[in-house]
């Protein structure tokens, strides 16, 4: 049997374990990410990974690392942020109900990171935060849960995961995207087969 080499990055972030215990399309995909990535823990290689891979809409390899990352022990807030990289190799894949499911967890945690959340973060809340905007664009966007996603907003605003200034303008643009959608399916023409 033929043994495995294992990269160096990979050795120095602690995943020989589970890089071995990858099929080898999956191993030659790990590869072509590992230029200047972070090493400094298991966790840091596995998010840095999942977001280059997914900006190379290569959700598969994201997927499998996120999962092998949520199953590690770590704390809170760095549960957080392995979460929020897994989400999108989620999203991506078109895995709608276990990006909910990670979109959930996350805003269930974010009450106990916040303080961190927000001084990592210069003391504001940053544009693009995962677990907040995908589970509008999956209730808006797949589910046409329109309602579920305005009532959402509210609770963002509660729990503190969306500045209150924001809130009638995002509910706003969710009337008007729904006002879009209706004239869109009333004006478009589909000939009878």
């Amino acid at each position: 049997m033929n043994q495995i080499e294992i990269p160096p990055e990979v050795e120095k972030a602690g995943l020989s374990d589970w890089y071995s215990g990858l099929n080898d399309p999956s191993r030659v995909k790990v590869k072509r990410y590992l230029k200047d990535i972070d090493t400094t823990s298991a966790s840091a290689f596995l998010i840095d990974l999942m977001f280059r891979s997914e900006e190379d809409h290569n959700y598969g390899l994201s997927t499998t690392a996120g999962s092998y990352a949520l199953s590690m022990d770590m704390d809170d807030y760095t549960r957080f942020k392995v979460t929020e990289a897994y989400i999108d190799g989620l999203y991506g894949s078109e895995k709608y109900d276990d990006a909910k499911e990670q979109c959930c967890r996350n805003l269930d945690l974010y009450p106990t990171i916040k303080e961190r959340f927000l001084a990592d973060n210069g003391g504001v809340l940053p544009k693009e935060i995962k677990c907040r905007n995908r589970l509008i664009d999956i209730l808006v966007g797949v589910e046409c849960a329109y309602d579920d996603a305005t009532s959402l907003l509210d609770d963002y605003v509660e729990i503190g995961i969306l500045d209150p200034d924001e809130l009638s303008y995002r509910k706003q643009s969710l009337k008007i995207h729904r006002m879009q959608k209706t004239f869109d399916s009333i004006y478009s023409y589909r000939p009878k087969q």
